[in-house]
């Protein structure tokens, strides 16, 4: 199977997409269409949403991903490990507006800035830790260097009853 992707969307409203993802062997069983179908609908794509099977099969997702045609692009593939985006859209007018990404958002060459590190966190461990405990984890990493006693976060590591 071929690691280097071409997505091309058709959208409702008479414009057309394309993105490249990468897929690598059975460790991503989230399809970069259905990623892109839930992205149209959503208009963002969160970790939840992307891993949601049941999700996977919802109509208004199943439509939108009928219009992804996944292309193949052997000059992508030379890149890898390289994570390099690139998106076009074309408009209804013909108009194409294209941008690479040569390092993706969160690599050490292009990284997250501390607000958006602290969301990406708070989502993934709210639904565990709880809101309240996830907040004064986040907090307390914040503020690291102020920890007198690393043994002071363990409690803040345990899973709440709620979750």
């Amino acid at each position: 199977m071929s690691l280097g992707r071409h997505l091309e969307i058709e959208s409702s409203r008479n414009r057309a997409w394309r993105c490249v993802a990468r897929r690598v062997g059975s460790l991503m069983t989230i399809t970069a269409a259905a990623l892109v179908a839930i992205m149209l609908v959503d208009k963002t794509v969160s970790f939840h949403a992307a891993h949601d099977r049941s999700r996977m099969q919802d109509a208004a997702v199943l439509r939108e991903r009928a219009k992804v045609q996944l292309v193949p692009d052997a000059e992508l593939e030379k890149l890898i490990p390289v994570r390099v985006a690139i998106v076009e859209v074309t408009l209804a007018d013909g108009t194409v507006l294209s941008e690479r990404v040569e390092h993706v958002r969160g690599t050490p060459e292009n990284p997250m800035t501390p607000e958006e590190v602290i969301a990406k966190a708070r989502e993934l461990m709210a639904p565990v830790l709880g809101e309240k405990v996830c907040a004064n984890l986040i907090e307390r990493v914040m503020a690291l260097e102020s920890v007198k006693n690393i043994r002071e976060l363990r409690p803040l590591l345990r899973k709440s009853g709620h979750a």
